[in-house]
């Protein structure tokens, strides 16, 4: 229960926050029931993309000397949610909305109307990226051939013999994209599509990178073995990785940086 104890009050804190932000956006119930339950939607997502990031992560702690082990459980903790789940996401919405970071937190806990006025404009390119990316850790996931255990047993089975045509997912999803742009007005078509093929890119570079490094296991567990700088920076760009599931994801669910830092927060802890 003592392991517990912190993660169980960063949800209580969390949530209150969600809460909390939900009556200072929306000036209403409903809108903190919202916030709300896009705050757990958040943490669960987070959650349940992590198991694998937990797991890979113990393996290599294991390995390593305790001195770089309680390293990584303090500055790579620090990393991975502050940078991960806040630098992160402004960056995102400074490359969509055209503006920088600072200004971007600064309009939103400042100016919220004007936050949201721009965030809007920068909506459907948003959720292009982020859904995109998400519609292809799903199909990834679900048409998994090592997969031992099935959630819904026969739509999965033929979803796997289906994909195992090669680049079906891109093609489904690509598919997807183009049919949903039909119904867009023309000028803003180019941005939508754009969005999406970028998050189609960044998934195939995140998920090839994380392919390289899983390949690398064995050497960097030497390095971890001596404890050296290597097997951090290596559980720190694996930890990063693993991170881009969620963090893109989220932006399909809502456009509130703080919302996102504090659902993701929650699940990181």
């Amino acid at each position: 229960m003592a392991y517990l104890k912190w993660p169980l009050i960063v949800t209580a804190v969390g949530l209150v926050l969600s809460g909390w932000l939900g009556w200072a956006t929306e000036h209403s119930l409903s809108g903190v029931f919202a916030f709300l339950l896009i705050g757990s939607v958040l943490a669960t997502l987070e959650i349940s993309l992590s198991f694998d990031n937990a797991i890979v992560n113990a393996n290599k702690l294991v390995e390593m000397t305790p001195v770089w082990r309680q390293r990584f459980l303090t500055w790579g903790i620090l990393i991975a949610v502050f940078g991960m789940r806040i630098v992160f996401p402004l960056a995102i919405v400074a490359i969509f909305a055209q503006v920088n970071p600072i200004e971007a937190m600064r309009l939103a806990l400042a100016e919220p109307d004007q936050y949201s006025a721009i965030i809007g404009d920068a909506h459907g390119p948003i959720a292009a990226f982020g859904g995109t990316f998400l519609m292809m850790v799903a199909l990834k996931f679900f048409l998994d051939e090592d997969k031992s255990i099935d959630w819904i047993g026969l739509l999965e089975r033929r979803l796997r013999r289906i994909g195992s045509v090669r680049g079906f997912e891109i093609a489904f999803v690509l598919s997807i994209v183009v049919i949903i742009s039909r119904y867009l007005a023309p000028e803003r078509q180019a941005a939508f599509l754009l969005s999406a093929v970028m998050g189609l890119l960044i998934f195939t570079l995140v998920d090839g990178l994380g392919t390289f490094l899983d390949r690398s296991a064995s050497s960097m567990a030497q390095l971890g073995a001596k404890g050296g700088l290597g097997a951090f920076l290596y559980l720190e760009v694996l930890d990063a990785s693993f991170s881009f599931d969620g963090v893109i994801g989220a932006f399909a669910l809502t456009t509130n940086i703080l919302l996102i830092a504090i659902g993701l927060g929650i699940g990181a802890m």
